[in-house]
């Protein structure tokens, strides 16, 4: 289930790019690899620094989901986690942050201004915006 959920969110953060998680049980140890869009497999090692970073968000917030599902929701403190992310993916991000939100409390914390509207089109009236100057 947590591949599942996992691949699902990888796929919305690459926006795309990737379709799926999958494990290459032919490996030894097994791999993980993304699934691209065309039938090709992309190991880890072949992926972007802003696609590892996708993978390993997509993996903490669908472990987060299930613990969420199964005992006390914890609050999810994100910082600069979109640092290698292009605008279009960190928008990506921001929604699945608005998607975790629905279940447990998310703080994002950033020193890139500019994700400041993006996380308001995204959020709307739902955010609370602090300013630390």
């Amino acid at each position: 289930p947590m591949l599942a959920r996992a691949s699902e969110v990888f796929a919305g953060l690459t926006r795309g790019s990737f379709t799926k998680l999958v494990v290459d049980f032919e490996c030894d140890p097994p791999r993980l690899d993304g699934l691209r869009p065309d039938g090709k497999t992309v190991g880890i090692a072949g992926m972007s620094d802003g696609t590892r970073d996708q993978l390993y968000l997509a993996l903490r917030l669908s472990a987060l989901e299930m613990h969420v599902e199964q005992s006390h929701a914890l609050p999810f403190i994100a910082d600069d986690l979109f640092i290698n992310y292009d605008d279009d993916r960190s928008c990506a991000g921001i929604e699945a942050l608005a998607k975790l939100s629905e279940t447990t409390q998310v703080i994002f914390l950033t020193h890139h201004q500019h994700l400041v509207s993006v996380v308001k089109s995204v959020f709307g009236d739902a955010v609370n915006i602090v300013n630390l100057k």
